[in-house]
């Protein structure tokens, strides 16, 4: 196993930063699930590193990827984004940005995210519709960088194996949707979801302070709204979503 060289070094750390993974057209992938799961996926790994201290033989041959992978070491801490780092990291090509066509033809079911700004939020999003069976996300307005780590890591690594679309406007993907069931979560609506499972489904969420735009009204077939109990009216962006996503498993609401 080699020693990490210093301009791999710096190339980590600029890969903290979007403009940094932009430019490189890499993103770095810290923990030992998130790896694993990178490494499962069609996502292009370009090398491994690991601490000194790190089992790094079992956990290779735990994952045997069948792919040529560079491995090499170094004190993970002096180049990790975790408080406490699980003594592993990759760096991985990002990938070609995905084809409108091609995304909305192959996938089912979709999360549509509106300015989602909140990396947690926004992974666990992700994670939980992994869960629940969704396909991918559209990514609108200005939403986390979905290869942040504080987005791979909520997301635990769920990110690698759904289909991502990133527009700035809804009306760039609308004649896509026009067969879809389009599901808004407007507060001041109420709601009128009926479950079917006989066409394709993207569920809309917006940031927690401004929900999604009242032009968006327009857009939507039916409404979903989780009506509080106790009169307060305030929940977690990620927390709504999983608790409708849930719903819309539970009741035949998915395209399988």
């Amino acid at each position: 196993m080699k020693r990490l060289f210093k301009n791999q070094m710096k190339l980590l750390k600029a890969l903290q930063t979007k403009k940094g993974r932009e430019e490189n057209g890499l993103f770095a992938v810290e923990g030992v699930k998130a790896v694993t799961e990178l490494l499962r996926s069609g996502l292009k790994t370009r090398y491994l590193v690991f601490d000194q201290s790190f089992d790094h033989e079992s956990f290779m041959k735990k994952n045997k990827t069948g792919k040529d992978i560079e491995v090499y070491d170094c004190d993970i801490d002096s180049v990790s984004t975790m408080r406490s780092s699980e003594g592993i990291l990759a760096v991985a090509e990002l990938p070609d940005p995905a084809d409108q066509d091609d995304f909305f033809s192959v996938n089912n079911n979709l999360l549509g995210l509106f300015g989602i700004s909140d990396p947690g939020n926004l992974g666990t999003l992700l994670r939980t519709a992994r869960w629940f069976g969704f396909d991918g996300a559209v990514l609108y307005e200005d939403c986390a960088d979905v290869y942040s780590q504080k987005v791979i890591r909520g997301s635990m690594g769920a990110v690698f194996s759904m289909r991502i679309l990133s527009e700035k406007d809804y009306h760039k993907t609308s004649v896509h949707l026009k067969s879809w069931n389009k599901i808004g979560t407007f507060l001041d609506l109420e709601s009128n979801f009926t479950p079917s499972s006989s066409r394709k489904t993207i569920l809309f969420l917006g940031n927690e302070s401004s929900g999604l735009k009242d032009e968006m009204k327009k857009q939507t077939d039916m409404n979903f709204r989780i009506d509080s109990g106790s009169g307060f009216d305030s929940l977690n962006v990620s927390v709504a979503g999983g608790i409708i996503m849930h719903e819309l498993f539970r009741n035949g609401g998915l395209k399988c």
